[in-house]
């Protein structure tokens, strides 16, 4: 853990010039990344506060600059609800080690209120809809959901993407646990009978939909009140364009109830043992629509949300 006194000079080197550090301390937990608040005093005088994550390795260098393009993106099209990107590097001292640094909340743990958040997520998916490059499917570069790189490579077709995707989870999950001959027969069919069925409608027969920007990673470790505000704060995207009802199934949690109705029927997880709750579907409804064919909604829901569980078991899998 770095102090005030031995803070790199590269990390340094991104503050704004002339800042003097007055405490390095924890903040936060992640099984992933190393993370710290700095506090600042600038040339003005005014108070400063930035948070930084680390990782290690070839891994962890490309974690740390996914980070920063997925967070600057969505930053772009939510700069209130979004900690501002400030850069990502690697160390002077420590070459094997990089980071990334943003602007610091001061943030709750209770949860989000249920219709700013909402509202937010929609907002960033209509705001972004149809603004991808050249309409495609996919991210610039590599990012990262939990430590799995994602195959961000560009499509033109959303069943073409989410297959390549879910292929990397599922490489991944081989690699980890070894071979199972029921889940290869499962695997089979997911990606021969189950995608094509379920992701092909939504741009045949007349139907289109169109890539917007998604955070990939929506649940309540990544997303609280701010302390002061009370505005919700979505941090520590895998960022993507994609359909927008592919952000909707992620990590829901049961906790996410009405603060006026503690015991409104949200649900709990969707994947593999959860169910994303009809009171946040309804309200993000209330501003997107769900795609068309409607009838298709809840099992291209059920397959959505086989792509989190899988990226968050892997290295779980590996630690035993």
């Amino acid at each position: 853990m770095e102090s005030d006194a031995d803070i790199d000079e590269h990390v340094l080197a991104k503050l704004p010039e002339g800042a003097q550090v007055l405490s390095v301390s924890p903040s936060g937990t992640s099984a992933w990344v190393q993370t710290v608040r700095i506090d600042t005093r600038l040339t003005d005088g005014n108070l400063k506060t930035y948070f930084k994550k680390g990782a290690t390795g070839d891994r962890g260098r490309a974690m740390m600059h996914g980070t920063f393009e997925s967070e600057k993106m969505l930053y772009a099209f939510a700069p209130n609800n979004v900690p501002k990107p400030v850069a990502w590097g690697t160390y002077r001292d420590e070459p094997d080690k990089h980071f990334y640094i943003c602007d610091f909340y001061d943030m709750t743990d209770d949860l989000p209120n249920i219709q700013k958040f909402c509202a937010v997520v929609a907002q960033i998916h209509l705001d972004s809809m149809g603004k991808s490059p050249a309409n495609k499917y996919g991210f610039q570069i590599t990012t990262h959901l939990a430590y799995v790189d994602n195959n961000n490579s560009w499509c033109d077709s959303w069943e073409e993407w989410y297959a390549r995707a879910l292929k990397r989870m599922l490489e991944e999950e081989k690699n980890s646990h070894g071979p199972d001959e029921e889940l290869a027969i499962l695997t089979e069919a997911i990606f021969e009978k189950v995608i094509p069925r379920l992701l092909r409608p939504l741009e045949t027969g007349g139907r289109h939909i169109l890539p917007c920007l998604i955070h990939s990673d929506l649940w309540p470790g990544n997303v609280k009140p701010d302390a002061v505000t009370n505005e919700p704060i979505i941090f520590d995207s895998c960022a993507f364009w994609g359909h927008n009802e592919g952000s909707l199934p992620a990590r829901l949690h049961s906790c996410f109830l009405e603060a006026d109705n503690p015991t409104a029927d949200l649900g709990s997880w969707r994947a593999p043992r959860y169910r994303l709750g009809r009171s946040y579907m309804k309200e993000y409804h209330k501003r997107i629509p769900i795609s068309a064919p409607v009838e298709d909604w809840d099992d291209r829901n059920a397959l959505y949300a086989m792509w989190v569980p899988l990226a968050v078991m892997i290295p779980i899998i590996r630690a035993l």
